[in-house]
């Protein structure tokens, strides 16, 4: 037997792993619609599967080992079902099923005399993508009535449909997260700050019943103070007697009123971004302060630029500048990645086409799977975005554009401790400002908007998890090709579990009744934005390009200056996601970790700061426990609201 072979993971945990995706996928979206308590599943840092994880390393997994020790899961075990935690918490509330199961059903619901949607929008839409039928609809958003049987047929043809396309999309992410892996993880040596806690975590498991990671009195320290923080804040919700902690958010404004700065102390990024180089925490507050001052100046001098692209897309007089500077900043930042592999994508071209040398025979094989995979996904999600009614070229276009996207929103949580972030322009607002609705005709008009349904609100979204489970992948010595395909399964399983508990709440209690956003807000998106360009329609706008190549041009000498020059201090990373609404929460974080880590490295030493490292895992588990913890207290208490934050 060889020293590999304990590592592989054995079926018993990919059934562990399936019975806590199912748990996840049917508590999280009850949780958003019942108990609207603390948001596991909000954001693509996915805390639902770090707190159950925390809970099945402190509690289940020891006592299975105090039974039999072959009971518990070991390491490579742990990494496999996290990892299939991690990309199912992407999927149930804000990443797939609220989007999908509110737009697909709300063009129809919310069509009136007023909005004309009837005669604007029906006559171009597809009927095999949208859920119709007023009965059933009507069972959805106000719930079925105690003397009717609850309409289900309108639901499994969209559905299906829809399951296609996020099949192709989910094999695309995998398969291009594998293609990378090599590059980003042994060559570039991204640090993955959001994996260095649960990697602590498993260390040394084999060799005892409860992990040396939990015995660390530094680990407890720095758990306990958000504990006390969260639960304080809990305790108030449930005794409002009891004195609140904290008095708001700090905020200065600057520039006439035109832009503020809020001074959020976020415990949980605060920890994030305590692991990542000094080098990209300055940049990210630096950038951030930069393009406060530009946008409050711009808004001054009246420089503006008032594009009309849709919801997710920054709108305003000024935020669209920002807006296609990141989107510029994006696109290089993509086009460099993959020149600095070029070596890399060499060799991925050489095994496909069966000459490669160098690699093992299964990384070869890998490869070639891959690429057939990307391939095969991406031709699937153009085509039936095709057959939506978007011109063949333009949805290429939009494919590549959301794999831009998301490529760089992984790479800076994957490089910059981003937790969570989203891109200040979404592939809808791109295609129609560098296109206009013209090129799209009227079925293009009215299938783009059903596209925000998957690259429309990506605060939560699936290729970074993916990217954190391909990381922890590589941990394994043997069965990664189970561990992929234990992904691919982890998510269809959290996405039919997920969609049946969303619909059943909705049925019992009326879905606009249990959750707004989705349903009242999110489900008349698409069809607002698609009659708003019908009825005002727009070209290909000169300025947004012209700031979408200030923003490249910027992003390529920030780039060059970063490679070429040592001394250079800052991150283009910084740069990119500047415009991000998100980082008016997120630079304070990065502000104070940055001190703090700078001053541990300048009057401390390596050990020092590795020992404090620890701390922070605690710290970051601390936010995401009491969280957990509290939303577990509101489930046996029936209490509601009780929100923690966890992002």
């Amino acid at each position: 037997m060889t020293q590999e072979t304990p590592e592989a993971p054995r079926s018993y945990a990919l059934w562990v792993g399936l019975v806590l995706v199912v748990l996840i996928a049917a508590a999280t979206p009850y949780n958003e619609m019942m108990v609207r308590g603390s948001r596991l599943g909000l954001s693509s840092l996915t805390p639902a599967a770090f707190f159950v994880f925390l809970v099945w390393m402190l509690i289940v997994n020891p006592l299975l080992k105090t039974v039999r020790m072959d009971w518990g899961l070991r390491r490579s075990e742990l990494l496999l079902v996290f990892g299939m935690m991690m990309v199912a918490t992407a999927i149930p509330t804000r990443g797939v099923t609220g989007p999908l199961l509110s737009m697909i059903t709300g063009t129809y619901y919310y069509a009136s005399a007023e909005n004309q949607w009837a005669d604007l929008l029906f006559p171009s839409t597809k009927s095999w993508m949208v859920a119709r039928g007023d009965v059933g609809l009507r069972h959805f958003f106000e719930g079925v009535p105690k003397n009717e049987v609850a309409d289900w047929a309108i639901w499994f043809q969209p559905l299906f449909a829809w399951g296609i396309f996020f099949l192709a999309l989910w094999v695309s992410v995998l398969c291009l997260m594998v293609l990378f892996r090599r590059q980003w993880v042994e060559r570039e040596r991204l640090t993955y700050p959001v994996m260095q806690v649960p990697l602590a975590m498993v260390e040394g498991v084999d060799k005892t019943r409860f992990p040396q990671f939990f015995r660390d009195p530094l680990v407890w320290v720095g758990f306990a103070i958000p504990f006390i923080i969260g639960s304080w804040s809990a305790l108030h919700h449930y005794y409002p007697s009891f004195p609140a902690f904290g008095s708001g958010i700090p905020r200065v404004s600057l520039f006439r009123g035109a832009v503020s700065l809020q001074f959020r102390a976020n415990l949980l990024m605060l920890g994030f971004a305590y692991l990542v180089n000094t080098r990209v925490s300055l940049s990210l507050w630096f950038f951030y302060l930069i393009k406060v001052c530009l946008f409050g100046a711009f808004s001054v001098l009246g420089v503006s630029n008032k594009e009309e692209l849709g919801e997710w897309t920054d709108s305003g007089p000024v935020a669209p500048i920002f807006a296609h500077q990141g989107m510029g900043a994006m696109l290089v930042l993509v086009v460099f990645g993959l020149w600095a592999g070029r070596q890399h994508l060499k060799s991925i071209w050489l095994a496909v086409v069966g000459r490669g040398t160098g690699e093992d025979r299964a990384e070869m094989m890998s490869y070639r799977w891959a690429f057939l995979g990307l391939v095969s996904g991406w031709c699937v999600m153009i085509g039936w975005l095709w057959q939506t009614g978007i011109p063949l070229w333009i949805a290429a276009v939009l494919v590549v554009v959301a794999f831009v996207i998301f490529v760089a929103l992984t790479r800076s949580v994957t490089d910059g401790g981003l937790a969570t972030i989203v891109p200040a322009m979404i592939p809808l607002g791109f295609t129609l400002s560098a296109f206009g609705s013209e090129a799209l005709g009227v079925a293009g008009v009215v299938a783009i908007g059903f596209t925000l349904v998957w690259c429309g609100d990506l605060l939560t979204f699936m290729m970074v998890p993916t990217a954190h489970s391909v990381r922890i992948a590589d941990e394994v010595k043997e069965g990664k090709h189970r561990f992929v395909w234990a992904l691919l399964l982890a998510m269809v399983c959290s996405l039919l579990v997920s969609v049946f508990v969303t619909i059943w709440l909705g049925h019992q209690h009326g879905a606009a009744n249990l959750h707004q956003q989705y349903f009242q807000g999110f489900a008349q998106f698409p069809a607002a934005i698609a009659a708003h360009k019908l009825r005002n329609p727009t070209l290909m706008d000169g300025g947004g390009w012209v700031w979408t190549g200030v923003g490249m041009g910027v992003m390529a000498l920030l780039t060059l200056f970063s490679y070429r020059f040592t001394w250079w201090p800052l991150s283009p990373l910084g740069y990119m996601v500047s415009p991000a609404w998100i980082m008016n929460a997120l630079w304070f974080p990065f502000f104070v970790a940055w001190i703090l880590k700078s001053l541990m490295l300048r009057f401390g030493s390596l050990a020092l700061y590795n020992r404090s490292r620890y701390l922070v895992y605690g710290v970051i588990l601390g936010q995401i426990g009491v969280a957990g913890f509290w939303l577990v207290i509101d489930l046996l208490t029936g209490t509601t609201g009780n929100r923690i934050p966890v992002y």
